[in-house]
């Protein structure tokens, strides 16, 4: 299936977005402020966000439009098609400004994509209910910065909610209006064509209820249950979302559970969904015949979900239902993709032997979690990246999937599982590692995955799979979801005139808990920008006391490596630069290099920096020895030494630890070598000092790399490390 030449079947409508031209008509038309306008509008040339051009192109219905701008009329052949979903990559103005001060007394008759007016809250409203009620058919109701408790609103019409993000492209907006539904639904939206954007939405239960056609982007979520659950009739268009800590599912897909009303297409794109108690995405497929919905699923970042990063729910009849899922990045699940049979819904990584519709799965990246995939019947799996996964790789593929060109790496279990014996098994790659940037899973430059993809794979009498070019930036694919040197994702910090500058990584040790985070933005062309600091990663809170600004200070409470982004944001664009700052409890970051001898010793206090109870001792025994204790209690319960060792080559190396137990019952450890981790292994012995060998074989290229050393559990003392060339060797 080709998705970026065939998209007919998707084809969600997104009449009132920021960027679109829409907007400059209506804010022209209607007399309202605006600086910066070009000097011609370039309709044709306007680029569409692929899989979303509507009935297989262009528009044969042009009408005649006038457009003010400095005193001149500019006649327009505005195709309407275009009008109506044009999201990005334009030569409209960048930034449009509303005095929200005052009323813009909006009233004439709107013009396809045009809001008929703009309501504002509180400002003309009292509450966003109260405008809802007003509202009209194509409205916009635009709600200022502040925290609002509303809920179950009923939404009857095709109009717009958000945030005044709408009409000025400040990302921080989004952050800044908050909606407390108290363990309600927020909307219930019956019309087709409503557009949900720009909104930071939290506390809700089902909070966006949806039973119909309608456009969710650029919310932030926080604590809901079912954030997003689209329901029998509904579909459309979900994109650019970040959904946090979702009491179940991040997004529930509920789209065919009403047999006289299937619902329709949707495309799923450019979400990140995090912690999820349940799944990320939730797909229930339920069991009437011919529903024949397509589901593109596509540029997700999927974190931690309890469940699956992905679930498909078969009631183990066929219905007609096609699914594209790729370049989705889904880590720390319990799997990335799940399919179940019977209707099962709570996670067990049995597969779904009765599930026979279509998947295209390919390349999507599979990190960490438990299981790298189950599989149902017809699973055209290609150019995925699943390494790491606990329990293994794919499991119970069916009898007419294919699993073809994908890489294999350090995954716990077997990388196939119980598939079934008539699979097709060709080009895969294993035990080779992908030279991935440990945050972003980009691949270096001589990275395997470069070009060893497929760009079309056909299954006779099944499906065929051809991969859109837009992804493709050398002779073949790239494995895995990240492309490299692609134009696939928009990013203005790629551009000759910006760079965005974090600053350099950063080390604080205590006693002082607060560090400086401090970035800079060069703009040649002086469009203008918005930024705004966020924590990525980090294993506790943090207080980012003035996020909005470049210079700002941010407070740690808990030991451990913080990633920070400074994001900026230029209407649909976004770029981003990336801070490290370790929060230590000491260290003179000391750097250690292997020579080429078999054997190289490392004293383990000669650490780069310790986090939480650790302590250095002498031995009493031994003049000049000493040796490092670890507790893992109260809050600094995972206690840990970060190293840092250098080679000078690609090496495969075998590592020992000399050690103590100092727990009545075990301690816990992990070595974690570059992102790589190993099993837990226990220490029991508490009477004298042995040598434990980590599990596994680490795999590292030149260079110099951080070893953390990590106490899960109980108390240990470190005397020495050993790594070693030789698989064989044993230290006495």
């Amino acid at each position: 299936m080709n998705e970026e030449y065939s998209p007919a079947h998707m084809k969600p409508r997104l009449p009132h977005v920021l960027t679109g031209i829409g907007l400059f008509l209506s804010l022209t038309t209607y007399g309202l402020n605006y600086m910066g306008l070009p000097d011609s509008i370039k309709i044709n040339t306007l680029e569409i966000s692929e899989g979303l051009e509507g009935e297989g192109g262009k528009s044969n219905h042009l009408d005649l439009m006038m457009v003010r701008y400095n005193e001149e009329a500019l006649n327009t052949e505005l195709d309407k098609t275009s009008l109506s979903l044009v999201r990005k990559n334009h030569s409209l103005p960048s930034q449009i400004y509303v005095d929200f001060d005052k009323s813009t007394g909006l009233t004439q008759t709107p013009i396809d994509s045009i809001p008929v007016r703009i309501l504002k809250v509180p400002a003309e409203f009292p509450s966003i209910g109260n405008a809802v009620k007003e509202a009209k058919e194509g409205d916009w109701i635009i709600i200022s910065p502040g925290k609002y408790f509303e809920n179950k609103i009923e939404i009857n019409k095709s109009i717009t909610a958000s945030s005044e993000w709408k009409v000025t492209g400040d990302l921080s907006k989004i952050e800044a209006t908050i909606i407390d539904s108290g363990d309600e639904s927020l909307f219930t939206i019956l019309a087709d064509e409503v557009e949900i954007s720009g909104l930071h939405i939290i506390n809700g239960d089902h909070t966006l209820d949806i039973m119909s056609k309608v456009i969710v982007m650029y919310n932030h979520f926080v604590n809901n249950l079912d954030a997003m659950s689209i329901e029998g009739p509904g579909g459309g268009y979900v994109g650019y979302n970040t959904v946090e800590n979702d009491r179940d599912d991040g997004l529930d897909l509920d789209i065919g559970s009403d047999p006289d009303n299937k619902g329709s297409d949707i495309l799923v794109e450019h979400n990140t969904i995090i912690n999820s108690n349940d799944d990320g995405i939730e797909i229930r497929l339920f069991s009437y015949p011919d529903q024949n919905i397509n589901y593109t699923i596509r540029d997700n970042s999927i974190i931690g979900s309890k469940n699956a990063g992905i679930q498909l729910i078969s009631y183990d009849k066929y219905t007609g239902k096609e699914f594209m899922i790729h370049h989705n990045i889904i880590r720390g699940c319990k799997t990335g993709l799940g399919c179940m049979e019977g209707s099962k819904t709570v996670e067990d990584l049995s597969g779904a032997s009765k599930m026979d519709e279509l998947v295209y799965f390919f390349n999507n990246t599979l990190v960490g979690n438990q299981m790298g995939a189950t599989g149902g019947n017809n699973i055209i799996a290609a150019n995925n990246l699943v390494l790491g996964n606990a329990l293994g790789g794919f499991k119970r593929f069916g009898r007419n999937s294919a699993i073809v060109h994908n890489l294999f790496f350090k995954n716990g279990g077997d990388d196939f599982i119980e598939l079934n014996d008539n699979i097709i098994n060709e080009g895969n790659i294993f035990s080779m590692d992908p030279l991935l940037d440990k945050i972003s899973f980009r691949p270096a430059e001589n990275s395997p995955v470069i070009d060893a993809g497929i760009d079309r794979y056909e299954l006779k009498g099944i499906g065929s799979l051809e991969i859109p070019g837009k992804y493709i930036a050398g002779l073949a694919p790239d494995i895995g979801s990240i492309e490299l040197n692609a134009n696939n994702i928009e990013d203005i910090s790629q551009e000759a005139n910006l760079i965005v500058d974090a600053g350099k990584n950063e080390v604080l040790l205590s006693p002082n808990n607060e560090g400086l985070l401090q970035g800079e933005i060069k703009n040649i062309s002086d469009k203008a920008v918005n930024f705004y600091w966020k924590l990525e990663n980090g294993p506790g809170k943090v207080d980012i006391l003035e996020p909005n600004k470049f210079q700002t200070k941010v407070r740690f409470y808990k030991y451990g490596i913080y990633q920070f982004s400074l994001v900026v944001s230029e209407n649909t664009k976004m770029a981003t630069d990336n801070k490290i700052i370790r929060y230590a409890r000491d260290g003179e970051g000391k750097e250690l290099f292997l020579k080429e001898e078999k054997i190289n010793f490392i004293e383990a206090e000669d650490y780069s920096y310790s986090y939480g109870n650790v302590s250095v001792l002498n031995d009493s025994k031994s003049t000049g020895n000493k040796y490092v204790e670890t507790k893992g209690v109260g809050i600094d319960k995972e206690t840990f030494i970060e190293y840092s060792v250098g080679t000078a080559e690609n090496v495969d190396i075998f590592m020992w630890i000399l050690v103590k137990s100092q727990n009545p019952s075990k301690s816990m450890v992990q070595v974690v070598f570059n992102n790589q981790k190993s099993e837990s292994f226990l220490v029991s012995n508490r009477k004298k000092w042995e040598w434990v060998k980590v599990p596994g074989t680490i795999n590292i290229s030149a260079g110099q790399w951080p070893v953390l050393v990590k106490n899960i559990e109980g108390s240990i003392l470190i005397d020495k490390m050993l790594f070693s060339f030789d698989e064989n060797y044993r230290p006495k």
